[in-house]
């Protein structure tokens, strides 16, 4: 079972949720969790781990054979991020940041003067705690797409057989959201009694909606207000779960005795039966 934990706003509580369940699965069946928020990883931090086993994600780049170039132009026309830019009379130049490694430049190049090379992108992480495997992915600085770090997350998350998945994806509903969630058996979407929690909440249930994925809504921090949203699992706001997450261990793991701890166990109890 692939279980992707997201959420259309930031701050919810996601990843302490997430964390808190991937941990009360371990105690019942082999868990992987696959942190797929590229740009701000943070499992690691919920857990108190170290990023360890760091791979580099390599992206297309392409290198240009100047004795080949007729400074024709066909490459820079094809250049959808605008990466490529040329003066008349002159080579095209490649502003490095903006390509997504798409390869058009080297299919549209009708005399091979564009060769293939690569940059590095990002880079993959793998650690091990509290019985769950943990693969997270990390976004270079001023790379554009965050996609193609979540696809290798999920590519070295999946490689080994688990008896359930943790999908933890970025906030949001943007493409390296959906890009976390495809291939999902269910989500839990996770929101707050907030104006703007209820908004988002209603645009990542739009988006699970068009993927086809099933999913259940968890309200975090419930007590904070007066509004009611309909949920499979309430998590009232509590010290406690801020003293955890300071300290680096999850709830369940520090206080298995807490009204938190069980509520989150019975939950993860019911996701399997």
């Amino acid at each position: 079972m692939i279980i992707g934990v997201t959420g259309g706003k930031g701050g919810t509580g996601k990843t302490v949720l997430a964390v808190n369940l991937a941990v009360a699965l371990a105690g019942k069946a082999s868990v992987a969790y696959l942190d797929c928020d590229a740009d701000c990883p943070s499992a690691h931090i919920i857990v108190g781990a170290e990023l360890q086993n760091k791979q580099g994600v390599y992206s297309f780049l392409p290198e240009f054979i100047e004795e080949k170039c007729t400074h024709c132009g066909k490459c820079t026309s094809v250049c959808q991020f605008n990466a490529l830019y040329q003066l008349k009379g002159e080579a095209p130049t490649l502003v490095e940041s903006l390509c997504s490694g798409c390869g058009a430049c080297m299919l549209a190049c009708p005399f091979g003067a564009i060769k293939e090379s690569r940059k590095t992108i990002g880079w993959t992480h793998a650690y091990e705690k509290y019985g769950i495997d943990f693969f997270s992915g990390e976004l270079r600085p001023g790379e554009p797409l965050s996609e193609k770090i979540v696809d290798a997350v999920k590519e070295r998350g999946l490689a080994k057989e688990y008896d359930i998945v943790v999908v933890d994806t970025a906030a949001g509903a943007h493409c390296q959201v959906v890009c976390a969630l495809e291939g999902c058996d269910k989500a839990l979407a996770v929101t707050e009694p907030t104006q703007f929690g209820m908004h988002d909440l209603e645009v990542i249930s739009e988006v699970l909606n068009k993927l086809g994925i099933p999913f259940e809504t968890i309200v975090n921090r419930s007590t904070i207000s007066d509004k009611k949203i309909e949920s499979s699992l309430e998590i009232p706001y509590d010290k406690k779960m801020i003293e955890c997450y300071v300290e680096g261990v999850p709830i369940i793991e520090k206080y298995p005795k807490h009204p938190i701890s069980k509520k989150i166990a019975e939950f993860a109890e019911r996701l399997i039966k």
